[in-house]
């Protein structure tokens, strides 16, 4: 197998690839996830153009790297979570199931990749890209023609979590909200009838107030 600079380029950004997406899942932090996912979309458009999906590549970085991304760090700054711990022994166990199945499902796919590396699937095609490959016309036809239904799927999911992003914000205000009252009625009634301190001569005092007369006892 002769090795090339293009070849080079290729396993050099599908290993970023992959290293973003694990970094994406298995961050604590939510916007270190997000940040993660933005270097695997970078990526991912590095590829593309090595493949002279050029059209694609671009559409990569604006919509995917650019829009939406900002779009979920403005959900995950509404959501305003509570920094976690990097590192949590909580559930071990599921973890654990976890990363045995994606080692099982890893090893797998390249299982399947291996055996059929010689398909045409897979070795690609032997000659030049045809003329209109990756154009604007072609990849049009072939997003809402051949895979329209995925394609509305994946819109109709977008706004459902943006959806539900709303939701989840405007419960936590609402929360934020009744404990302001709450606070705010406790001052009002320490106000109105301030908590009185008793001192060792029978006196009392006010918190933070005067001391007062000590009370004689009557016999």
């Amino acid at each position: 197998m002769t090795v090339t600079a293009d070849s080079v380029t290729f396993y050099v950004l599908a290993l970023c690839t992959v290293a973003g997406a694990l970094l994406t899942i298995t961050r604590r932090n939510p916007i270190t996830a997000v940040m993660s996912l933005v270097f695997t979309f970078f990526a991912l458009a590095g590829l593309y153009a090595t493949l002279d999906a050029h059209f694609l590549a671009v559409l990569q970085i604006l919509v995917y790297a650019g829009a939406i991304m900002v779009l979920f760090i403005f959900v995950v700054m509404i959501l305003n979570r509570d920094e976690v711990t990097p590192v949590s022994l909580k559930g071990i166990i599921v973890r654990a199931v976890g990363v045995g199945a994606g080692i099982y499902v890893a090893w797998m796919g390249i299982a399947v990749v291996w055996g059929e590396r010689a398909s045409v699937a897979l070795s690609g095609p032997k000659g030049p890209a045809a003329s209109d490959y990756g154009t604007v016309a072609t990849v049009g036809a072939a997003l809402f023609r051949d895979f329209v239904l995925p394609f509305e799927s994946i819109s109709l999911l977008l706004l459902v979590a943006i959806v539900g992003g709303v939701i989840v914000s405007r419960s936590t205000h609402i929360t934020e909200q009744a404990e302001d009252r709450a606070r705010h009625t406790e001052e009002i009634r320490i106000q109105a009838h301030p908590a009185r301190r008793l001192l060792p001569g029978g006196g009392s005092v006010e918190e933070g107030g005067e001391e007062s007369e000590p009370v004689s006892a009557h016999h």
